[in-house]
């Protein structure tokens, strides 16, 4: 099985550019953390703006590849791999949006220095973690399921990362809780940490499905 058997190229160019487009989205969310943490408020939310309508895009963008796949691909299996593929990048698209909601609302400069660290930190690995899918998504595309097989690897490692530091941001919710006077903080950071974890949680779902795909080309 090779991919450039089963869609056609403007199918493949479509699921390529969506993944970007959802990069697009997450890196939004990167660059609104960082400059957060700069003070530089303005920019911060001009940014994060711009990721939550690049997520509009993209959810267009989704729609009409599931049309495409939906009557363009003949074999079954593809078709739900490809399908299944396209819905986790779609989670991980929502997951940066809700994430970016949430930056805001919160009053940022009332967390933690500590805890800011763990955020950018967190909002960075999401962004390995997305960067590597499309690499490993376009090495699927061009039929080298040897580099597809290595990038979705290296997904399941940023992922692994990703629950250390996790765990570490909550331990230091727990320990700052009662130095923050609104509790409603604490629950809003962290739902907040909680969506930036599904984003390297949904990208290490992309990167078994592009694991998947590449595996059955041996065959």
């Amino acid at each position: 099985m090779n991919p450039k058997s089963m869609l056609s190229e403007e199918t493949i160019r479509s699921i390529i550019n969506y993944a970007r487009k959802v990069r697009t989205v997450v890196r939004s969310l990167r660059d609104g953390v960082k400059l957060l943490n700069s003070m530089r408020m303005g920019e911060a939310i001009r940014i994060l703006a711009n990721g939550i309508k690049a997520d509009t895009e993209a959810d267009n963008m989704r729609r009409d590849i599931i049309f495409r796949i939906g009557t363009e691909v003949r074999v079954g299996y593809v078709r739900e791999w490809v399908a299944r593929l396209i819905r986790r990048l779609d989670l991980v698209s929502e997951s940066a949006k809700e994430a970016s909601r949430y930056l805001t609302i919160i009053p940022y400069l009332e967390i933690p220095n500590e805890v800011r660290d763990v955020i950018e930190e967190l909002s960075r690995l999401a962004m390995d973690s997305i960067d590597l899918v499309i690499d490993g998504l376009e090495a699927l595309m061009e039929g080298d399921k040897t580099r597809a097989i290595r990038y979705a690897d290296k997904v399941e490692e940023v992922e692994e990362l990703t629950d250390n530091i996790i765990v570490n941001g909550r331990k230091l919710l727990v320990m700052y809780g009662q130095k923050i006077n609104n509790p409603a903080i604490i629950i809003m950071v962290k739902d907040f940490m909680e969506a930036l974890e599904n984003i390297t949680d949904y990208a290490e779902d992309a990167a078994d499905y592009i694991r998947t795909i590449a595996l059955r080309m041996e065959e």
